[in-house]
């Protein structure tokens, strides 16, 4: 029986990784949209760079885009 539970353990704790990795289908959405409106997703913008919406990941929540210069 100690080896059903390593395994079940292991098994578990690869199942919470992969939920942390991968974003959700919104978000993969939301990347999209972002990648659509010629912005990239950041954990924070530059100070160059425009928050132009958000794309909703764990680690990635700002759309970003370049200032348009005047």
């Amino acid at each position: 029986m100690p080896g059903a539970m390593r395994i079940f353990f292991f098994i578990f704790a690869a199942l919470i990784l992969l939920a942390q990795i991968f974003p959700a289908r919104t978000a993969i959405h939301r990347t999209l949209i972002c990648k659509s409106l010629e912005g990239h997703c950041e954990a924070e913008c530059l100070t160059f760079e425009v928050k132009i919406g958000g794309c909703r990941a764990e680690l990635t929540p700002f759309c970003c885009k370049n200032r348009k210069k005047h």
